[in-house]
């Protein structure tokens, strides 16, 4: 398996913040809490067709994607096609699972990841702001098992 290219390591904290704040997280941060944010996520990039991560796969990991288009897959089976401003990982982030899903690039993609060391460091010396990353991820992971419920009691009737 390939694995995603880490963009210049020199990369400043206002360009990840820029990459981050072109996203719909963006909303729930005000630029001086995105620049923050930035020393703690690490940009990457993808050629299509190369896989980031195998279901099963150690996890620890939550991304953002800030261009093109990653395709999760469970048992084989696409569940989704994630573009621009989604993000993947949330529940590897929270509890260091191992990877529900695979995740393969279908178009050469750029995203942002924080791993769980680094969310570590964000919770003691930024608590404030973990805290609403926190709360912007169970927001979401609220919101997708809501409309995991509804599928599921569509084909169960």
């Amino acid at each position: 398996m390939n694995t995603p290219q880490k963009i210049n390591t020199t990369m400043s904290t206002e360009k990840c913040a820029d990459m981050l704040e072109k996203t719909i997280w963006a909303n729930e941060f005000t630029w001086n809490q995105l620049e923050i944010l930035s020393l703690y996520f690490e940009p990457f990039s993808i050629k299509k067709g190369v896989t980031l991560f195998e279901e099963g796969d150690l996890g620890g990991t939550m991304s953002i994607i800030t261009q093109g288009k990653i395709e999760i897959i469970k048992n084989g089976k696409q569940l989704t096609v994630l573009q621009k401003s989604r993000s993947f990982g949330e529940m590897s982030l929270i509890d260091n699972g191992r990877r529900s899903a695979t995740a393969k690039a279908i178009e050469d993609s750029e995203f942002i990841s924080m791993d769980k060391n680094n969310f570590d460091r964000l919770s003691k010396e930024h608590s404030a702001l973990a805290l609403i990353l926190i709360l912007k991820i169970t927001q979401l992971l609220s919101q997708r098992l809501r409309q995991t419920s509804s599928q599921l009691t569509e084909l169960l009737d």
